[in-house]
Parts: C-alpha cells; sequence; structure tokens
C-alpha cells in the first residue's frame, strides 16, 4: 500500500511538472505589423518604463550572466528620424561618485516625476547577489543618469519587479527566498510559496502581500489605487485595491493567463500589456544558455479589464517561437508602435498595423 501511495504520489508529481513547464504545447508565430530588432542591444531589456508625454522609454540590460555581462541602461526615442530602416538605441552613462559600475546589473524599473525631474527606481543585483533599489535622476542635456542614492532593506529579500507609487515610494516584488539559482529551481519545483510584496514608503518597508509563487510583474494604476501582480509559476495576473495609506491590499480578483508571463506595462486606455514565456521548459534552457544559440518561445498579451476588475478579455498581439525574439520579459505601446523586451538578448519594435489587432 505504501509503494502503491509513494507512486501514485510521484506519478501525479511528473504530470503536474510535465504541465507546468508546457510540454506538449505549441506556439504560433504572428506579429501586430513589421518588427525589426533595435540597435545596440544585445544583452537584454528586461524591462521598459515609458514615458508618454515626452515618447521615450528607458530600458534595464544585464541581468543574466553577472559575471560576465556588463550591466547597462539604455534609452529609446519613439520619435526617432529612422535612417535606412535602423532604429537604435542609446547607451546611458551613469554618473556618481559612490556609483559601483562592476557590481549594477538592473532589473525592474520604474519612475516617477519628482519637482519636474524624471526619476528612475531601478532593482540591482551585485555579482554576488546582493539586492538594492538605485535612485537615479535623469539629465536630458547630458542624456545621463545621475545617481543620487541606494536603497537597501532586509525585505528586499529577491527583488524582481518594481512599480512608484509616489516621490520614493514604490512597491517590490520578491519572487522567492532562495539566494541561488539552484534553491531558485527547487523553489519553483516543489511549489514553495515564498514570494511576497514590499511597499517601501520612503522611510521603511512593509510586507503587503505573501504566500505568492513566483512574484513577478508589477503596475499601479494611481486613478483607482489599483496593484496588479503577476505570479509566473501561477501563470496569473491579480488585482488588489489599496488602503489609502497603501499599506494593505485586498484581493479583487485573479485571472489565469495560461502563460508564466513577467513584467507588466499599465497603458494610457486602461489595459495592461505583459511579456510572456509560454514554454516554460524551453526559458528553463534558454537563460542559462544566453551567450549561446538555446532560445525560447515569446510571447504578448494584453490585458483589458471590466470596470471593477472582476473580469478581463485576454489577447495576443504578438507571439514568436523564439527565432525572432527570445525569452520575452515585456511591452509596451505607443502610437502605434510595440517595443518588445527579453530577458537576456535583443530589444525588439513591431508597427501595430491596425489598433483592431490588439
Amino acid at each position: 500500500f505504501i509503494l502503491r501511495a509513494a507512486l501514485i504520489a510521484l506519478a501525479a508529481f511528473a504530470f503536474s511538472l510535465h504541465k507546468s513547464l508546457d510540454f506538449g504545447r505549441s506556439v504560433y508565430n504572428h506579429q501586430p505589423g513589421v518588427c525589426k530588432a533595435v540597435h545596440g542591444i544585445v544583452n537584454g531589456s528586461e524591462d521598459i518604463e515609458l514615458i508618454q508625454s515626452k515618447g521615450i522609454a528607458f530600458i534595464s540590460s544585464g541581468v543574466v550572466d553577472r559575471s560576465i555581462i556588463e550591466g547597462k541602461m539604455f534609452l529609446y526615442d519613439f520619435n526617432q528620424k529612422v535612417e535606412s530602416g535602423r532604429l537604435e538605441a542609446t547607451e546611458l552613462p551613469i554618473i556618481g561618485d559612490s556609483f559601483d559600475k562592476a557590481n549594477f546589473h538592473p532589473h525592474g524599473l520604474s519612475l516617477w516625476i519628482v519637482n519636474g525631474v524624471i526619476r528612475l527606481y531601478v532593482i540591482s543585483h551585485t555579482k554576488d547577489f546582493k539586492h538594492s533599489i538605485m535612485v537615479f535622476d535623469y539629465d536630458s542635456s547630458k542624456k545621463a543618469l545621475i545617481h543620487k542614492k541606494t536603497i537597501t532593506d532586509n525585505l528586499f529579500i529577491r527583488p524582481n519587479g518594481i512599480v512608484a507609487v509616489g516621490p520614493d515610494q514604490f512597491m517590490i516584488t520578491n519572487d522567492g527566498t532562495a539566494q541561488s539559482d539552484l534553491g531558485s529551481v527547487l523553489e519553483a519545483v516543489v511549489g514553495y510559496r515564498g514570494g511576497s510584496v514590499v511597499f517601501w514608503d520612503g522611510k521603511e518597508s512593509h510586507k503587503l502581500i505573501t504566500g505568492m509563487y513566483g512574484s513577478n510583474g508589477i503596475a499601479f494604476d494611481i486613478k483607482t489605487n489599483t496593484l496588479f501582480v503577476t505570479e509566473l509559476h501561477e501563470k496569473n495576473v491579480a488585482a488588489y485595491q489599496l488602503s489609502k495609506d497603501k499599506k494593505t491590499a485586498s484581493l479583487i480578483s485573479s485571472v489565469s493567463l495560461y502563460s508564466a508571463c513577467d513584467n507588466l506595462f499599465l497603458a494610457s486606455d486602461g489595459s495592461l500589456y505583459t511579456g510572456c514565456h509560454p514554454l516554460l521548459h524551453e526559458t528553463a534552457v534558454a537563460l542559462p544558455d544566453c551567450l549561446g544559440k538555446s532560445t525560447s518561445a515569446s510571447q504578448i498579451l494584453r490585458i483589458k479589464y471590466d470596470d471593477g476588475y472582476k473580469t478581463a478579455a485576454v489577447t495576443e498581439p504578438y507571439s514568436n517561437d523564439g527565432k525572432e525574439a527570445s525569452a520575452s520579459s515585456v511591452a509596451v505601446v505607443y502610437n502605434n508602435q510595440m517595443l518588445i523586451g527579453t530577458v537576456c538578448r535583443i530589444l525588439l519594435h513591431c508597427e501595430i498595423a491596425d489598433p483592431s489587432i490588439l
């Protein structure tokens, strides 16, 4: 009886793992219009933050292979004049005596306009995987980032996504608790729900949400005081109503996406865009091989909620087998253009031939 029970349990675990890694699932290539790789970025465009009023976007690069890849920040101008069909992203130099370039590997990022200045909040990991939030001001005249300060806290356990909710206030996601690649894999395999959301109020941190399974992307709607979080291993996106002081969160809904989704972008029409990994078994092989030939399928989803955030319509503006864009992590939309980021490869620009495609 004990052996039979053990075999049944093992078979159930194997089936669950097979399903969670998306074996047997197909990906079909389609795009919203003509897509081109953006020159200048080759080692990832993990997260993108758009300034709608200016038509520019900030991009983080170099989060994977920290021992050999240099972490960088880039600027993309949607209004650039395209010559010979060549699109460019510009590397942003970082200025500051206390800035440690060798240990800067940016992950998630967000921004807030502080006294008329664009202020960036960037999750950074050192080569030995210590975590912090680096704060930069953007100097548009020099096209450079000015390092203002670095914030550390015991609750920044394994930060992944970040969203600013006020001047020097932000929410971060911890996608787990393990501090090694092997530990992260084990957490995912056994289903350990060590993910969390933490609120930094400008002076101290507060646990906001706990018990999450791979909390990753995060977005905030200031108009409705609503927080959105993807759980990569749960393959969903959850909407939360925040209290006025932002120190408590009440779950409104959880929408199944049937894909392991990464960062979130809140568009001006209220819809969410997210970069997803539809075949996790490919992602598990490709991410440790960022400098090699392994690729992973990409998928962009658009999530349009009803007025009460109870239900949502989900569409797929972009899907690719990984040959064009490998391991998509984020997508932002500006004036019939879509910018797609990847964990450790290129940045992709797509025209939106018709808004109905979205």
